[in-house]
């Protein structure tokens, strides 16, 4: 039992390092020192450790990471414990009721321009593979492009500004 800890308090200092270096908080290192200390103690009287040293290292290894779980454990019940990675009901809403305007917005897109603008940001098809399978000049597959996204993003922009009044005009009331 003694010779356990007796091989140990020359390398009592060396081991309170370690301890303090792997747990990152000086003032605990000293308390698991001792718990490690008094572990290899109460060990050695049920059986002889062959590497006290060897054996008391990983015993405080077991208990620093133990004292890690214990405190993540008991740092309560934050805002953000009860959180989900789910969106919220209110921004599924919103979500559905952006889609529905912008699928609104792009049906009364010529055909044409709506048929370029699905094959481009839908479909994921060059221009020139556009151009050349609805027999249209690259120049032209462009300026629907450009004036798809134009008429898109306006009226996005128009619902969105409708919907910051309505919300506004809520928080009024």
């Amino acid at each position: 039992m003694n010779d356990a800890l007796a091989e140990l308090r020359p390398h009592e200092r060396k081991l309170f390092g370690y301890i303090a270096r792997r747990h990152g908080d000086p003032s605990r290192a000293e308390d698991i020192l001792q718990q490690t200390l008094l572990m290899v103690m109460e060990q050695s009287r049920k059986q002889a450790i062959v590497h006290p040293l060897a054996y008391a290292y990983r015993v405080a290894d077991s208990l620093i990471y133990s004292q890690a779980r214990r405190d993540r454990r008991e740092e309560g019940l934050g805002e953000g414990d009860y959180g989900c990675d789910l969106p919220l009901a209110d921004e599924v809403l919103e979500h559905k009721q952006r889609v529905a305007v912008f699928e609104a917005a792009l049906r009364r897109l010529s055909p044409i321009r709506r048929e370029v603008f699905v094959r481009r940001h839908v479909d994921g098809q060059s221009r020139q593979t556009i151009a050349d399978d609805l027999d249209l000049n690259l120049e032209t597959v462009k300026k629907h492009l450009v004036r798809a996204m134009a008429e898109l993003a306006g009226v996005m922009d128009a619902a969105t500004g409708d919907a910051a009044e309505r919300e506004g005009a809520t928080r009024e009331r």
